[in-house]
């Protein structure tokens, strides 16, 4: 009965997110994670909160495959592990193809092959120690790693759609979902089951987790508000319109797309609606919160993360909120907390 938490927001600090963290330990929270967004890098803040805290696991969700070497990526986040072993999760994912070309300079191609190749070097990396490694993308004569992390390091990986749910199946040790409905959940599930079996595995040795855009409320006005807002955005990246496109939403998409092509951001918003942010969103008083969360959970979803967002109030004050009430009663094992 797991339960992790996003940590992210451009107006939320480190310091914030380390106070953040203690809390989440406090609560019996089973991880943190962090994305990494333009401007923030997630392994450096993920090794200050692993110092911040006891218990809690710390991972990355996600860093983009475009903007890292495998290598380096395995050595940062090995790193990490010194600090905290076996409370580190590497997080892998393609990222915005938009960001990544315009914001970092990089080409992006071929993503499903790049996540597959990395994964299997920082695997290596991160369990032998060393790699020589000749694939499409990537050729290593040889790399080694100067200290092994002291205990395994899980490596997650971000997936939507049938053919990168089914590659994370095949090689990843746990899979990340983002805005999935709960009706998408059985289907999500299957295709990494159908990865795992065609790779030889077997589906209980993946863990599968996703992000819920959660808020603890009494004022749905608001958080339907910002979540319209915050689904727009998403809107406006073709690959996230043809995923809502694919879970029920087709019509939203395209209004999102053409209101996009326009530059008309109010009405990519106006685009959104009711019924898609219900079944995107978590959110309410804090009982109907926690039955919304046990309900991804037996439908599949093995670790719900939280992602509470801003609401027109200060961020920390949500977060806080969203956390606690998610928390309290929520069947987190071991927890001990106060009724």
């Amino acid at each position: 009965m797991a339960l992790g938490v996003r940590l992210r927001d451009a107006h939320l600090s480190l310091a914030a997110m380390q106070e953040l963290t203690q809390l989440a330990e406090d609560k019996g929270y089973d991880s943190v994670w962090l994305p990494e967004s333009m401007g923030r890098e997630a392994i450096t803040e993920l090794t200050v909160l692993a110092l911040s805290s006891r218990r809690i696991r710390v991972g990355t969700g996600i860093v983009p495959v475009f903007a890292r070497l495998p290598t380096v990526a395995a050595a940062a986040i090995a790193t990490a592990a010194q600090v905290a072993p076996g409370r580190v999760i590497l997080g892998l994912g393609i990222g915005h193809q938009h960001a990544l070309e315009s914001g970092h300079g990089v080409a992006f191609s071929r993503p499903l092959q790049h996540v597959r190749e990395f994964t299997a070097i920082a695997r290596r990396v991160l369990c032998e120690g060393e790699v020589t490694f000749a694939g499409e993308i990537y050729r290593i004569a040889r790399y080694r790693l100067d200290v092994l992390p002291p205990q395994p390091v899980p490596i997650f990986v971000a997936a939507l759609r049938p053919q990168m749910l089914r590659l994370a199946g095949a090689i990843a040790d746990g899979v990340l979902l983002n805005w999935v409905p709960l009706a998408y959940l059985p289907q999500a599930v299957q295709h990494i089951r159908e990865g795992a079996a065609a790779a030889g595995r077997s589906p209980a040795e993946i863990q599968v987790a996703g992000y819920l855009r959660t808020c603890v409320t009494d004022t749905p006005e608001a958080v339907e508000q910002a979540t319209r807002v915050q689904l727009a955005r998403y809107g406006s990246m073709v690959y996230y319109q043809r995923y809502f496109a694919s879970i029920g939403f087709a019509d939203e998409a395209a209004a999102m797309a053409q209101a996009w092509q326009r530059g008309d951001a109010d009405a990519a918003a106006r685009a959104v609606t009711r019924s898609m942010i219900q079944a995107l969103t978590v959110y309410g008083p804090a009982e109907a919160c926690r039955e919304r969360l046990q309900a991804y959970r037996e439908a599949g979803l093995q670790l719900p993360v939280i992602a509470p967002f801003p609401v027109g109030e200060p961020i920390q004050e949500t977060f806080r909120r969203t956390m606690v009430g998610c928390a309290l009663s929520g069947g987190i094992q071991g927890s001990g907390l106060e009724s």
